[in-house]
């Protein structure tokens, strides 16, 4: 075992040392100088180099062990054994083996039989070694002459007290030393880990930043369309008010012109612009050159006619218009009614006028009464007819059930957007059979008047007739036109239906779908979020973080000051597409900050006390999450699926409408229902006009 460093200062016994002596000479093998000891750099025996060791008395050939402090020892009492040796080294080694051998038996009791022989002494006395005997036959003597040492002896354990509290010091100061180390290494790591929660926590604000951008997007969005959801429901409640107000139509006075309901001035004022654009349609122009202007007006006529019916669909409720057009048809058949019976006056007037006249042509009251007979053929013909319209409205009927069923939210749209364009057809048509029949009443009186004036001009009324003609084939062609599309109607509407509604619904669904998946998604994201870190202000003060969102074409080589931002994005190790304006800056700030904390380490402790003061306190993650789930849950059982719901129905009806107005309106505006009924069949082979032509040419050959 180590001796203790509080064991007093001692020497082998003279057996143990004169044993070891021999032994480790003896095992040199017969060398004429010894050999240093290994771990003795003077060549000196180590067990007595040193000041601090001990052994008990043992076996022989037991070598005693050397302590840790050997080093500082010998360091300590080598300069004084070189000085109390250096005065006798000049003495031979046949001397200085005699006094060993008196010394080995006289101090140290070695009896005689045991001490080395003479030439073995005096090997071991011969070069470095010599020195160490002199010291040791002049140092060191028996116990028995303790009790006259010197005061030399006393100072040398005072030194080796001092020497031990000295060693108890440095012992104490490898502790401190130790200690303070592992308190700066623990200190840089939690200086680090402070560090890593700084940057993390501003990463965490910059997504929760973005998140929030993302949201008042959505939020922005969705006030939009609540904008005009709203305005939607505000216009729809003031039709519906409008509606309860009840519109009395008296009929047609000179004192009461000004003072028609406004729903009655505009429908007439629509109707007006319809039948102006009809007339230009079916006015000839032999000029080509006015061709393409003509077309232009026509189309400009036709967008103008529209946005006026929009207004007043848009202005008055429809059970309003339907009367207003009610009360228009009624007078103007009213009207129609008084011409034709002044018409069939002029007629009675002219046929008695000529009944003196001998003829063998047909009478115009025998024409009158083919016309007549004619008309009682069609009025036949019309039973069919309204059967297969009521067959087309049995099945519109249908059509518009199914789409009731497939969104509840149109079928009062559909039902008013149809009743309109029935109630427009109707009224168009009525107009436009109304002008027929004056301008046709106009004509015949003309005509009459003409053929009892001025009978020399046939020629030029064969001319006009052929043009007449023409006309009437054109519209002939365009009524089979409006048939054939009539007959497609129904199919049209149903491919329609097939074609928008139900992939519009399948489409609309999976969106739903997948925008639901995907707010799910983010809600699972955000739950993985710390947010308590990201409640905390920036540590270079009491300013939150800015909410700025930073360019990333600054790092163009075209953009002013690029290059700055490059060498200072590729210094810091950034990635190239990031933004440089405040991530560079706050890099640097952070570089700064890191710096300062490492020169000022032993203010650290402090600093982060100072931080956490500065910290306000907040909610924790757990709570703001349920709070935001309380939130996001409220939001998705009330207002979400209302507005969405909402949005979707008036969509769709929104984009449904024009085109079953479209639909409709494209029948009921072909040019063949601005004719009368008997000007687009033959009858008999003949129509009236033919038969008043063919009459009014015999009446001019006869003459």
């Amino acid at each position: 075992m180590l001796p203790s460093s509080n064991v007093p200062f001692s020497f082998p016994s003279p057996q143990l040392l004169l044993q070891e002596m021999w032994d480790h000479w003896a095992g040199r093998g017969r060398e004429g100088l010894p050999t240093p000891h290994p771990r003795s750099r003077t060549g000196r025996m180590p067990h007595l180099a040193t000041g601090g060791v001990t052994s008990a008395p043992g076996p022989m050939g037991e070598s005693p062990r050397r302590s840790r402090s050997s080093s500082r020892d010998v360091t300590r009492l080598r300069p004084e054994f070189a000085r109390e040796s250096g005065s006798d080294a000049a003495m031979d080694p046949v001397s200085l083996a005699q006094e060993v051998g008196r010394w080995a038996a006289r101090e140290m009791g070695c009896p005689a039989a045991l001490l080395p022989p003479e030439p073995a002494l005096r090997r071991m006395c011969m070069g470095p070694m010599a020195d160490v005997w002199t010291f040791l036959i002049q140092k060191i003597h028996s116990q028995r002459y303790n009790h006259q040492e010197s005061p030399e002896a006393g100072r040398r354990r005072e030194l080796e007290a001092s020497l031990m509290r000295v060693q108890a010091e440095i012992r104490e100061m490898d502790l401190s030393l130790d200690l303070a180390e592992r308190e700066a290494v623990a200190q840089d790591v939690a200086l680090e880990l402070t560090l890593k929660q700084i940057r993390d926590a501003q990463g965490k604000a910059l997504l929760l930043r973005a998140r929030a951008a993302a949201a008042r997007r959505q939020q922005r969005g969705l006030r939009d369309r609540t904008q005009r959801l709203q305005g939607q429901l505000s216009h729809l409640q003031d039709m519906a008010r409008k509606a309860k107000v009840h519109v009395a139509f008296q009929p047609r006075t000179p004192m009461l012109l000004g003072l028609e309901p406004d729903v009655l001035q505009e429908v007439m004022r629509v109707c007006t612009l319809r039948t102006q654009f009809f007339q230009a349609l079916l006015t000839p122009h032999s000029d080509p050159r006015t061709l393409t202007t003509q077309d232009d007006l026509f189309a400009t006529t036709h967008r103008q006619w529209f946005s006026e019916m929009e207004v007043l669909m848009a202005s008055h409720p429809p059970e309003q218009i339907l009367g207003a057009l009610e009360h228009l048809a009624s007078r103007q058949t009213t009207e129609l009614q008084l011409l034709t019976d002044e018409w069939d006056g002029e007629a009675r007037r002219l046929q008695l006028a000529e009944a003196s006249e001998a003829s063998v042509l047909p009478s115009l009251t025998h024409l009158i009464q083919e016309g007549w007979r004619a008309v009682g053929l069609l009025i036949s013909q019309r039973g069919p007819l309204l059967r297969q319209g009521q067959a087309l409205a049995a099945r519109l009927q249908d059509l518009m059930q199914e789409v009731t069923q497939r969104a509840p939210g149109l079928s009062h749209a559909l039902t008013l957007g149809l009743q309109a364009a029935a109630l427009r057809a109707t009224r168009d048509s009525l107009k436009a059979q109304c002008q027929t029949l004056k301008e046709e009443a106009e004509r015949r009186q003309q005509e009459l008047w003409e053929l009892q004036a001025k009978r020399q001009r046939i020629l030029s009324w064969r001319q006009q007739v052929e043009q007449t003609q023409e006309r009437i084939r054109v519209l002939i062609k365009g009524n089979s036109v409006s048939k054939s599309h009539l007959q497609k109607s129904p199919g049209e509407i149903q491919a329609l239906a097939q074609r928008k509604v139900v992939p519009a619904a399948e489409a609309v669904r999976l969106q739903a779908q997948s925008l639901l998946s995907r707010q799910e998604e983010e809600t699972q994201w955000l739950l993985g979020l710390e947010l308590n870190p990201l409640l905390r202000h920036h540590p270079g003060g009491a300013q939150p973080l800015p909410a700025v969102f930073p360019s990333v074409y600054s790092l163009h080589p075209a953009c002013p000051g690029s290059q700055i931002l490059i060498h200072l994005s590729q210094d810091l190790g950034l990635p190239p597409g990031k933004a440089p304006e405040f991530l560079l800056h706050q890099a640097a700030s952070l570089r700064q900050d890191w710096l300062f904390l490492q020169d000022q380490l032993s203010y650290r402790v402090g600093m982060l006390r100072r931080l956490q003061k500065n910290l306000p306190p907040g909610p924790s993650t757990q709570e703001l999450l349920q709070i935001q789930e309380s939130e996001e849950k409220k939001q998705q059982e009330h207002l979400g699926p209302i507005l969405h719901r909402l949005e979707e129905l008036m969509e769709r009806g929104l984009e449904r409408i024009p085109q079953l107005l479209k639909a409709v309106g494209d029948w009921w505006d072909q040019p063949g229902q601005d004719a009368l009924p008997g000007e687009l069949q033959d009858q008999d082979g003949l129509s009236l006009q033919q038969w008043k032509l063919r009459w009014a040419r015999a009446q001019g050959r006869r003459a």
